[in-house]
């Protein structure tokens, strides 16, 4: 695997240079201190948080813009470096490799990004409140970085099933607005003609379908705040019964979510002639 591993180096490289990818960093840095610390302004407080409760904010934050992050840099990195794509296929070497190798430069890119604008905040208020709720943050950040490896995997099967830029760059938007606003509308209009055994099977397949959701239900379930979970969320943990079997069937469900695209992206890979 030390090809993939050289490949997935020389992209995190170049893309680390990337101003997109800066501006990303600074962005998501400003917006995390930010929530962190007019988080509870509707409550009349002011000021930094605990990490508990900053965590909890910055769910939606993050459900927000890594999976957009992920999805753009994956089809500007595909489509917009076809030479360099084309010359790596060239190698003596399985285009599974060549492929995986892209995937993961990707997602260090964004995990790097990421970490940076989780991190800022992170120490201020370790300095500023202290240390108490640090592993619940850190948790949730974990599980706020899955986004990154299953939307970079969605952005390199749309780039490959398109091929275009601008095409490819409308359906990534497409898809970031369907499972933002259109997904939960949708499941909304759904759930209002089903009988409640019916209801519990698609609330569960709903969340479990979306993994903006997922995610945020799992983060949630971190930080303990079930009020939060939603209809999908709450139903998850009233069938399960427990914290961690719920837990564990959204971590197989982003599991399915990351290793499905890749999967469908290198088969498609293989067969296209560059």
């Amino acid at each position: 695997m030390s090809s993939v591993w050289w490949i997935g180096r020389q992209e995190f490289t170049l893309n680390r240079r990337n101003r997109w990818v800066l501006l990303f960093s600074g962005l998501f840095t400003i917006l995390t201190i930010l929530t962190a610390y007019f988080g509870m302004v509707t409550s009349g407080y002011a000021g930094f948080q605990d990490f508990t409760r900053t965590a909890a904010s910055i769910v939606n934050l993050a459900g927000f813009l890594i999976p957009l992050f992920a999805l753009l840099l994956g089809v500007f990195s595909f489509t917009s470096n076809t030479e360099y794509l084309e010359l790596l296929a060239t190698q003596p070497l399985p285009r599974s490799r060549v492929l995986l190798g892209k995937y993961l430069g990707l997602v260090m890119t964004v995990l790097g990004a990421s970490i940076v604008g989780f991190g800022a905040p992170g120490i201020i208020i370790a300095l500023v409140i202290g240390p108490i709720g640090a592993l619940s943050y850190l948790i949730v950040i974990g599980y706020s970085l899955l986004l990154a490896l299953v939307f970079t995997g969605v952005s390199m099967l749309v780039s490959l099933l398109s091929g275009r830029t601008q095409l490819s760059i409308g359906i990534a938007l497409g898809v970031w607005i369907f499972f933002e606003v259109v997904y939960g509308v949708i499941m909304l209009g759904t759930t209002l003609y089903l009988t409640p055994g019916a209801l519990r099977i698609v609330l569960i397949g709903g969340l479990l379908g979306n993994p903006i959701d997922t995610v945020r239900v799992l983060s949630l379930l971190q930080v303990g705040g079930i009020h939060l979970f939603g209809p999908g969320g709450a139903t998850l943990i009233k069938l399960t019964g427990s914290v961690a079997v719920a837990s564990a069937i959204g971590f197989l469900g982003l599991l399915v979510w990351t290793v499905v695209p890749v999967g469908l992206s290198v088969r498609l890979f293989k067969r296209q002639d560059l």
